[in-house]
């Protein structure tokens, strides 16, 4: 029915809808009706791009509009950032606006002359825009799941990305979370979906200027290697976009009106363990689940913590690791032992084995909701502890017997690691440790083991050179189990050559901030092996199952010298390329 009347009775009919058929199910609502609430945003963004308005309508405002119909009110994340209805329209449209504000600060190309920023200024405009917008749309494919319904609730299906926006199917949808989902694995999905929000005469424009085409096409693929200066913008607004949600107001605001940091390490931890950032229940992992604790390697998760938490712009957050845990046990989020935080534990799996400090964490505390949990560990976690006389109590954990088995899988070797045999895990690694003559300083005290041909200590201001305690770092790492060798996601191998660290990427996991000194000091101590080209990157070949790619790093030639560790066999998946 046309005219007035048709209007005033469609209006009626979706008022009678407004309460969803389904728990939790959100209505399929048109671009404008989403929109309307970001006007202010909208608005902030035109004046940003400062392009007349024809411009604006053919080139922007239907991005967004497409937009806004393919993601509805989807989340951005499950438990992280902008988690709620919405969320996902809302932070793409906040990282545009951070983007263009720090991309006043660019000229673009750099190195241009004046005339060359005049003519192609507003094309980088336009694709940082669209690379900011488009940085996250690939989570509807690899990490959300949307169950379809009709106007009476009767499900009619998934939606299927593939076939377009999500407004073209149903009146009514749920969001459900895949939980077996890849880490950063949406990152590469935008190009394939571009057609759904860019209109062809946008996609044109990026592509007459091949510098700006590479560059945005690398952006939305996620390969900030090769996007450069665009991947910069999108990705520091996107990080001041999440920290501006997390901790519930702008960074500007009083602190008063925050989250509280309790709330916030709880989220940041909850998103690490989720994300695979802390792997799970297996040799060399941060941590195993039992039936209703989670027992994290104490250091390993602090430090990932609180790197996650600086990395988003959060601030306030303590620099040490017993701040961290008060707050953690001032509010209840872990399991004390005593007044004490830390735990010593036995970790056992099959015929690996290791004492670790731990963190003790109740599951439920984590994760409310029991299907979003992670499996149980086929293993046995033993706290240790003390008693008068030095004896030595052991409150053995067995999750075997307590639970079921589909609840007790582990990831299987192909999903995990491509590299290995095994199941991802970190190796056996056995420690030479001979007792010091007397007098001697102990391997730990000069830098975990003979770091040169000559048995001479160090002194005390050796210590605090970033070189040789990146050396005890990986010393203690590969010891303990800490740090992961020969997996998929590790940094450090062993080839038929010696010891692969692969660079820069180890040193800026011992440090984030000053990682290129550490690796210089590192060299200066002349345990690597230079190229025949005289340089210090070994380039070697990795050959999984389904792809080769390629890795770089420094090359220890004797690591067992160096390190005093039996470390495992070869990686039979690299090889050095000459």
């Amino acid at each position: 029915m046309a005219g007035p009347m048709g209007a005033l009775l469609n209006l009626w009919g979706r008022k009678r809808q407004s309460a969803p058929p389904v728990e939790e199910a959100l209505p399929v609502l048109d671009s404008a009706t989403l929109l309307h609430p970001h006007r202010s945003q909208l608005a902030a963004i035109r004046q940003l791009v400062g392009v007349p308005r024809a411009h604006w309508e053919a080139f922007y405002a239907t991005v967004f509009e497409a937009y806004a119909g393919f993601v509805q009110q989807l989340p951005a994340s499950e438990a992280h950032h902008h988690a709620g209805p919405g969320g996902m329209l809302a932070h793409g449209l906040e990282v545009v606006r951070e983007a263009l504000k720090l991309r006043r600060g660019r000229l673009l190309p750099s190195g241009a002359a004046a005339e060359e920023l005049a003519t192609r200024q507003d094309l980088w405009t336009y694709a940082t825009a669209t690379a900011a917008l488009l940085h996250d749309i690939g989570k509807p494919v690899t990490d959300q799941r949307v169950r379809l319904y009709d106007r009476q609730g009767r499900e009619i299906g998934w939606w299927d990305p593939w076939d377009g926006p999500l407004s073209l199917d149903g009146n009514w949808y749920r969001v459900v979370f895949v939980r077996e989902r890849r880490h950063r694995f949406h990152e590469q999905v935008p190009p394939l979906l571009v057609r759904f929000i860019l209109p062809q005469r946008g996609l044109g424009w990026l592509a007459s200027d091949a510098e700006v085409f590479a560059a945005w096409l690398a952006a939305i693929s996620g390969d900030a290697d090769r996007a450069g200066v665009l991947s910069e913008l999108v990705l520091q607004a996107d990080g001041l976009s999440v920290a501006s949600d997390l901790v519930g107001a702008p960074t500007r605001m009083s602190l008063a009106k925050r989250k509280p940091l309790s709330a916030r390490l709880l989220t940041g931890l909850r998103y690490l363990l989720d994300q695979d950032a802390l792997p799970l229940n297996r040799p060399g992992a941060a941590g195993w689940r039992l039936d209703d604790d989670l027992w994290l390697v104490s250091k390993r998760a602090l430090d990932s913590l609180r790197e996650h938490l600086n990395q988003e712009g959060q601030e306030g957050v303590p620099t040490r690791n017993d701040r961290l845990m008060d707050e953690l046990q001032q509010h209840g989020l872990l399991t004390p032992t005593g007044d004490r935080a830390v735990w010593t534990v036995l970790v056992t799996t099959g015929d690996w084995s290791q004492q670790l400090t731990v963190l003790r964490f109740p599951v439920q505390t984590l994760w409310p909701d029991p299907d979003a949990r992670p499996p149980v560990f086929e293993g046995t976690v033993t706290p240790v502890v003390d008693k008068p006389g030095g004896a030595v109590q052991e409150e053995r954990q067995d999750s075997s017997a307590q639970t079921s088995p589909q609840d007790q899988r582990l990831e299987t070797t192909n999903e995990r690691d491509p590299y290995t045999g095994g199941v991802g895990d970190s190796p056996m690694i056995a420690v030479d440790s001979p007792s010091p003559a007397p007098g001697d300083a102990s391997p730990m005290a000069t830098g975990g083991g003979p770091i040169s041909g000559s048995q001479e200590t160090d002194t005390p201001a050796d210590d605090d050179d970033p070189g040789r305690r990146f050396l005890v770092w990986l010393r203690e790492g590969l010891a303990s189990g800490t740090l992961a060798i020969n997996t998929v996601h590790a940094r450090i191998h062993t080839v038929p050559e010696g010891l692969l660290l692969v660079s820069p990427g180890i040193f800026k996991d011992f440090d984030r901030e000053n990682w290129s000194l550490a690796q210089k000091r590192f060299q200066k101590l002349k345990l690597h092996q230079r190229t025949p080209q005289a340089t210090n990157i070994w380039s070697y070949q990795v050959k999984g199952e389904r792809k080769q790619s390629r890795i770089n790093g420094i090359l220890i030639p004797e690591p067992q010298q160096a390190l005093g560790l039996r470390l495992p066999p070869p990686n039979p998946h690299l090889s050095r390329k000459e």
